[in-house]
């Protein structure tokens, strides 16, 4: 049983007695995590109403002078959509309580994220429109129409033709699907009361079908998603809670695994899947040009789970503080791809900026029922010198992937990673081989110079586990490393 006002976010655990609500030195996220008020709508909420109507009437009481952390449009627009869905669900708000959401919703249509677009415009659209459905008034009418719009605009921007989220993140793309499936839901409890809402759910209803079999095609085995950009396991909605969410909507969605190979071409990502293994690659921009923010360095780095299991993985992400650990956390070094001369592929830097992108360049995808290959090049080096670029090409098969790296460029000295899921325990064969013993699986360097070196995962926020990673040393500006598994399971 939670202990009242006492809050555990981002793997770690303090009291509002201790932090207050605009909290001293706890990092931002877990500061605004304390101001969405996202328990009162948890699968066993009804267990904490008291305690809920105390924390909103602290929040109301503590929090009136319009400034700090929670009157931040985000927080704000979350916070707003999390008290009217608590109210909707059959809890009374009280009168003052009423009053300062209304204040709140006025407060955030004057403060809108243009300035940020993506996911944070759309939770602030997402919020006026609730409110405007919620509230009765003159000012609703204009919550209404720029919510409408803004809504309206961005599914066209932000969701690709293939279903996945402009910012290429699994974890966003989550939480930008949650979105979708609250309107339509909000859309059809609606429809019959406002004209042209009719449009806009059928508009949802279209987008929310593309991004479901989107998050399908970028899971592994076991129900989750990889680590591409800012990912991270917790920190958003659990794809088998938004599939629940769907079907429960009315949607179709299966509930077996997708076990096809598919190539996400609007977005860039390749699943590469057989019976036995699923290779996830980003062949992708990092992000749309004007909102790289939560971009990695990764550019031509995959992860790989063999009979279910999670072998390969990328660094993931525990911080969005500007820190050394969020620096190597958006590294290349931090993802299975290549590193030329000890650079990043592309310029990251601050917590959220980017400056030269990697481009991905001659991208094919061939896939096949027996086999497939991909191949794809990136510029990301060439502005540390002339023509430097990294060409690398997977070959799947039944029972084996080969990784062909190759750099091209005067003194391109290229290093190409390979880091284990945390679980995963290494014996070294050879000088050119190493074993996973209880999964049977052989990780061999055809061509270059390898060695396990230490490293770290970041499977979640907060979380930082030791890991060990395959460094392979280009020789002559090439290597070759072949992954062999059993066809069949021992």
């Amino acid at each position: 049983m939670p202990v009242a006002n006492t809050f555990s976010f981002l793997n770690l655990t303090r009291s509002l007695e201790e932090t207050g609500w605009d909290g001293g030195e706890m990092e931002r996220l877990w500061l605004y995590n304390l101001h969405y008020f996202d328990d009162l709508n948890a699968a066993d909420a009804k267990d904490r109403i008291s305690s809920h109507r105390a924390l909103i009437e602290n929040w109301v009481n503590q929090n009136k002078s319009l400034d700090g952390i929670g009157w931040e449009p985000y927080p704000t627009s979350l916070r707003i959509v999390n008290w009217i869905k608590w109210a909707l669900s059959g809890n009374s708000l009280e009168r003052e309580w009423l009053e300062n959401l209304a204040m709140q919703t006025e407060s955030l249509s004057k403060r809108l994220e243009f300035h940020l677009l993506g996911n944070h415009l759309f939770a602030n659209a997402k919020a006026l429109l609730f409110s405007a459905l919620f509230f009765e008034g003159e000012a609703t009418h204009s919550w209404w129409e720029t919510g409408v719009k803004l809504i309206t605009r961005e599914l066209d921007k932000q969701i690709l033709g293939d279903g996945g989220h402009f910012e290429r993140s699994p974890m966003y793309h989550g939480i930008v699907l949650e979105d979708l499936l609250d309107l339509y839901n909000l859309c059809r409890a609606y429809e019959r009361v406002l004209p042209g809402m009719s449009d806009l759910s059928q508009k949802l209803l279209s987008k929310i079908t593309e991004m479901v079999e989107w998050l399908r095609a970028m899971m592994h085995p076991d129900g989750d998603i990889g680590f591409f950009n800012d990912s991270a396991l917790e920190n958003g909605p659990k794809p088998a809670l938004l599939f629940d969410y769907a079907r429960k909507l009315g949607l179709s969605v299966s509930k077996q695994l997708f076990e096809q190979s598919r190539d996400l071409e609007q977005t860039g990502y390749i699943r590469l899947a057989n019976e036995h293994a699923v290779a996830l690659i980003d062949a992708a921009p990092i992000g749309p040009d004007y909102n790289p923010g939560h971009a990695h360095a990764d550019t031509l780095s995959f992860e790989l789970s063999v009979r279910g299991r999670r072998i390969l993985v990328n660094g993931g992400t525990s911080t969005y503080e500007n820190t050394p650990q969020r620096h190597k956390e958006r590294s290349t070094k931090s993802h299975n791809t290549v590193e030329i001369n000890g650079r990043n592929s592309s310029d990251v830097w601050d917590a959220f900026r980017v400056a030269h992108r990697a481009k991905p360049l001659a991208r094919e995808c061939d896939l096949g029922e027996r086999s497939s290959t991909v191949s794809c090049s990136h510029d990301g080096y060439s502005r540390f010198g002339h023509r430097i670029f990294h060409h690398r090409t997977w070959e799947f098969h039944k029972g084996r992937i080969r990784i062909l790296d190759r750099t091209e460029g005067r003194n391109a000295m290229g290093v190409a990673r390979f880091h284990f899921h945390p679980s995963i325990k290494l014996r070294q064969l050879t000088e050119y081989a190493w074993k996973i013993d209880d999964h049977d699986i052989l990780f061999e360097v055809i061509n270059g110079v390898g060695r396990v070196e230490p490293s770290t995962h970041s499977p979640s926020f907060g979380r930082v586990i030791e890991n060990s990673c395959l460094s392979v040393g280009l020789l002559d500006g090439t290597s070759t490393v072949s992954i062999t598994w059993k066809a069949e399971i021992p």
